[in-house]
């Protein structure tokens, strides 16, 4: 009997090949007796569907001969066989949602194959999920289960179950088995084919990995017994004539004419598919919104990115779809958030904090599953600590999920493998007009057939997947490998000396160690306490200009050896380009420059005025830019300085702890005020 965790597990042996069982006790951080077990249970569902089981020969899995497109074709028949755990909940919403037949709770039992005692635990859970989306859970002898609520909360509701659902490992395989059993025909990748070909007349790629969950949902609605009301139409009425949807759905109605009467909901589903061209699908609105973003996250991070066209094209592909995405509530699902938060603690802090210019011109809180994103396109331009060596190989890094996820892939990959040449790819049928002679190997998130290598991975991998990539990477080109310890060997040695309490955890964390997790270590870095010492404060009177408030607030630094003078110009000429955007809070300024500026040491001074100074650099009589205190940064790379200034950020996020620094007698208490609120804040 298979499960989400099982098909979690084979999607794992079919992505590493000739990888031993110690390899495996790693990367799922699992005893190998349990993982057997598992082989097990997937074995009888292998071979009972006629396929060959999973082997090893000499210590190494043998690579397998069944995709798991393939196993799912095989399974239709038998997913009643299916041990449903986690993702119950989400089946009920889309079962009764869907349904137009009598639903009642021996329905749900043969449905989920689970107890009466079980369906009734999970529809505690499945209200209690409705309560955010306004939708309740009722129940009468004549309708049985049904969900009641607005047009539009229900297409909602339907929309991020879907995701939800394709969240799972398993989740393709669980909408099989619901479409199935509502007796619906799948024509989700019919409905791919068509808008693709579609969208090529226009110019338009989609994001993969929206466009699947897109198609999901249009094969729901095709059949589904929804009745569209005026509120759906008038929620997107100035969308209704937008081109080129509008001209591109007249098309597609033609294949799906019952889609007709969604129109309006699908355009704005359909928008938040597209990658944004600034050649092609060019809006001066959300133009400006993306300069106003760049300029805050330069500001808020300290970070020196390279004006590069690349940098306005790539965020530009991502920014447009989520605006639409953002402005009409299409709620976005992000697998790798949590891992994001994780990995990029300060810069998601100060990404957040950036993207006020959007949330404010849309009126609309921005969820962290789309910061999530965001942080990873400005991660990815993060500088890498291994150096490049010659290249000597060349490998194409494909990801159709978007722009985003396909920066931070290639940069995750070229810091473990420094030596390869790396060739970006958005889109799988980018790959046919590439000559296969100018490379050798390929790095992808989606698995294909190729006649080169094919290495199955993910934007942001985990420590131990990361080693696997690179040992079996090495292995199969004879690079040479910097690390040969291995986890194994290391926990065989921890072993014979000391009880190890938490093999998963210690596995997790000896595997860090030796793969070097650069993330990490870039954005850990020192607290603003760390930085600001005690003689690095100055409090004045006052000063005549905002140029002799940076310079006097820089001499800490500049008599420390910290900073050269010509950081300090460098840091003038920064404020005359950014303007406002170097007041971060009322009353703050935090001044910066490039690294290669001057920059010798990481370090923070700061001025205090008791009157205030302008730095209303554009001469606008803004009465906000007028500043008391003026942080100076000093930063000698992309990341260090990143966890003090989203400690600063922290204390600038609200006027009072301004106002109270402001109002100190002294530097102590200044100091004492700011630990204060760091110690207490959620960092």
């Amino acid at each position: 009997m298979l499960s989400h965790e099982l098909v979690r597990k084979f999607q794992t042996f079919l992505k590493y090949p000739n990888r031993s069982l110690e390899d495996f006790e790693s990367l799922l951080g699992m005893q190998k007796r349990n993982i057997l077990i598992d082989i097990d249970k997937i074995n009888d569902s292998l071979v009972a569907k006629k396929f060959p089981p999973i082997t090893f020969k000499e210590g190494k899995l043998r690579p397998l001969t069944i995709s798991e497109d393939e196993l799912l074709q095989a399974s239709l028949p038998h997913l009643k066989d299916y041990y449903f755990q986690d993702e119950r909940p989400d089946l009920i919403i889309l079962y009764v949602l869907l349904s137009s037949d009598y639903v009642s709770i021996s329905h749900l039992e043969i449905f989920l194959h689970i107890s009466r005692n079980s369906v009734l635990s999970d529809l505690k859970e499945v209200r209690a999920r409705l309560l955010s989306f306004r939708v309740e859970l009722l129940y009468t002898r004549q309708k049985g289960y049904f969900l009641a609520g607005e047009a539009l909360a229900l297409r909602r509701l339907l929309e991020r179950t879907v995701n939800q659902i394709l969240a799972f490992a398993s989740g393709k395989w669980l909408l099989t088995y619901i479409l199935k059993e509502l007796a619906y025909d799948d024509t989700s990748q019919k409905i791919t084919s068509v808008l693709e070909t579609l969208a090529a007349q226009y110019r338009l790629s989609f994001i993969s990995e929206k466009s699947r969950e897109l198609s999901y949902l249009l094969t729901f609605l095709n059949t589904a017994p929804f009745s569209t009301s005026e509120r759906v139409q008038q929620t997107y009425n100035e969308l209704g004539d937008y081109y080129p949807f509008a001209s591109l759905l007249e098309q597609f109605y033609y294949y799906y004419p019952n889609l007709k009467r969604e129109n309006t909901f699908i355009i704005t589903r359909l928008i938040g598919c597209i990658q944004g061209d600034l050649h092609h699908f060019y809006q001066e609105e959300v133009y400006l919104i993306m300069e106003d973003i760049i300029n805050s996250v330069l500001v808020n991070t300290g970070l020196t990115l390279k004006d590069s066209p690349d940098l306005r094209e790539n965020l530009y592909s991502h920014l447009l779809p989520a605006y639409y995405r953002i402005r009409y509530d299409v709620e976005m699902v992000n697998p790798l958030k949590e891992q994001i938060k994780e990995d990029y603690t300060s810069l998601f802090y100060l990404v957040k904090r950036s993207l006020l210019p959007l949330e404010r011109r849309l009126e609309k809180t921005i969820s962290d599953d789309e910061v999530a994103y965001f942080t990873i396109h400005f991660g990815s331009k993060l500088e890498r600590p291994a150096k490049s060596e010659k290249n000597q190989l060349v490998a194409l890094s494909v990801c159709p999920n978007g722009v985003s996820s396909s920066l931070i892939l290639q940069s995750e990959l070229k810091g473990l493998f420094p030596q390869i040449q790396f060739i970006e790819i958005h889109q799988l049928g980018d790959l046919a007009f590439l000559d296969a002679s100018t490379y050798d190997l390929i790095f992808s998130t989606v698995a294909f057939q190729s006649a080169k290598p094919v290495y199955i991975t993910q934007p942001l991998m985990g420590a131990v997947e990361k080693m696997l990539l690179k040992k079996t990477v090495c292995e199969e080109f004879n690079l040479p490998i910097s690390n040969p310890v291995t986890v194994n060997e290391l926990l065989d040695i921890i072993s014979k000396h000391a009880t190890i309490t938490d093999k998963e955890g210690l596995t997790r964390d000896l595997s860090q160690y030796i793969i070097g997790n650069h993330l990490k270590k870039e954005l850990g870095g020192k607290g603003l306490l760390d930085l600001l010492k005690e003689e690095f404060i100055q409090q004045c009177q006052e000063v005549a200009t905002w140029q002799e408030a940076i310079r006097l607030a820089a001499q800490p630094l500049l008599k420390e050896n910290i900073i050269e003078e010509r950081y300090i110009d460098g840091m003038i000429a920064s404020v005359n380009e950014l303007g406002a955007y170097i007041v971060l809070a009322p009353k703050v300024a935090v001044p910066h420059a490039a690294p290669d500026k001057g920059a010798k040491a990481l370090g923070i001074s700061l001025l205090k005025l008791a009157t205030p100074v302008s730095f209303d650099i554009e001469k606008e009589g803004d009465k906000e830019r007028d500043v008391q205190l003026i942080f100076v940064l000093a930063a000698i790379d992309s990341s260090s300085h990143l966890k003090a200034l989203q400690e600063l950020s922290l204390i600038l996020d609200d006027d009072e702890n301004i106002e109270d620094i402001i109002a100190a007698k002294d530097k102590k208490e200044m100091l004492n005020i700011m630990a204060t609120i760091i110690d207490e804040g959620d960092l």
